[in-house]
């Protein structure tokens, strides 16, 4: 009679190891997934940011560089370096002065008006003759209209600050029409005096800003920081 083979016996410690490691497996697998899934919402959201800022950077690339030559930016803190070391000290006179006339305005609750800074813009440019436009003489001269509102801004400031102490006799007026007949641009003999006196007080503002400068900025409290 033959015999009986002899099953191979496996351990229950081995039996119980068999049946975990898939389930193990399973869970490892089961993990990277999840693992996996908890990063694609990170790694969607850094692109979507990498995206936005390209956008953004597209849109304000005026705002960091000004020029690109040969492939090369020419970024704008360049730019403002070179400028500030060429103009910086002057710029940031005429904008402390700007500053004291500014409050020295508010505090004698002097205002200037839209409509007077437009009426002044168009007398300069009917002052340039048929033909030329207030805009392209500007531009010419590097300077935006913008800014140069804001000058005039600041000067009807300073002509209202003095002109309490400004006064024009009529003798004077007399003389200035008889020295500048020629340049007078009104006809009648009242506007021709009217003309005159707004020149004289003019003229005799024009004389008297330096010495309000100079005490505005001896009575400032003015730190400076740039070198």
């Amino acid at each position: 009679m033959a015999a009986k083979k002899k099953g191979k016996f496996t351990s229950p410690e081995k039996l119980i190891i068999q049946g975990i490691t898939p389930i193990i497996n399973w869970g490892r697998r089961s993990l990277k997934s999840m693992d996996y899934i908890k990063r694609k919402p990170i790694l969607v959201s850094v692109l979507l940011v990498v995206i936005i800022f390209g956008f953004l950077g597209f849109l304000l690339k005026d705002k960091f560089l000004v020029a690109v030559v040969n492939g090369k930016p020419i970024f704008r803190y360049e730019l403002g370096q070179r400028l500030t070391s060429s103009f910086g000290k002057e710029t940031l006179e005429n904008l402390i002065i700007e500053k004291l006339i500014q409050d020295e305005a508010r505090k004698d609750k002097i205002s200037v008006a839209e409509k007077e800074i437009d009426e002044e813009v168009a007398k300069i440019g009917r002052s340039l003759g048929e033909g030329a436009k207030i805009e392209e003489v500007l531009a010419f001269q590097g300077i935006s209209l913008k800014d140069f509102r804001q000058q005039l801004k600041v000067r009807l400031q300073v002509n209202k600050i003095l002109e309490n102490e400004i006064t024009v006799s009529e003798e004077e007026i007399t003389q200035f029409i008889k020295d500048n007949s020629t340049s007078l641009t009104a006809t009648g003999e009242a506007e021709k005096r009217e003309e005159a006196k707004a020149g004289l007080k003019e003229q005799k503002i024009g004389e008297k800003v330096q010495g309000l400068i100079n005490e505005l900025l001896t009575k400032a409290k003015i730190s400076r920081f740039l070198k």
